[in-house]
């Protein structure tokens, strides 16, 4: 009786940009399901933002300061990494695939992170943190290939 193959996705994305690949195995098609875009998370923060930071000085010592507020462009680039944590949760809870491989840049990975319940975590066989959205999808198959030992 033969082995029943697994369904393995492939999440590649950097926070503006994420693809998300399915397959069988290394010898079986590396397929696209499905390709996201933010263009906001894509435009700079000084196109977006109109407000300078706010700033100050303290009561007394008239020390200076100044308040760290996220930027629009973070604001985005998180709303699109939750955005495609839900998509992976839900075909997790759907059943739609096995085993998961995510390779995203170091920021977006810590977002991610977050996100993703502990369910899929749990399928899990790699992170990669490495930013491989600009990787035709040919050399993605081969990259993940070269890296994993199976799936």
């Amino acid at each position: 009786m033969p082995f029943a193959k697994r369904k393995t996705w492939f999440l590649v994305t950097d926070g503006a940009k994420a693809r998300l690949y399915e397959s069988q195995g290394p010898r079986t098609d590396f397929s696209l399901k499905n390709e996201w875009l933010e263009k906001e998370a894509r435009t700079p923060s000084r196109e977006l933002d109109s407000e300078r930071p706010v700033r100050g000085r303290t009561i007394g010592t008239g020390a200076p300061y100044a308040v760290d507020v996220p930027s629009s462009h973070e604001k985005a680039k998180a709303h699109f990494l939750s955005a495609r944590a839900e998509d992976i949760n839900a075909g997790h809870e759907d059943a739609k695939f096995d085993q998961l491989v995510i390779a995203a840049a170091p920021s977006a990975l810590g977002i991610l992170r977050k996100k993703l319940s502990t369910d899929v975590i749990t399928k899990l066989i790699a992170i990669l943190d490495k930013d491989l959205t600009n990787f035709s999808d040919q050399d993605l198959h081969s990259y993940f290939i070269e890296r994993l030992e199976r799936w």
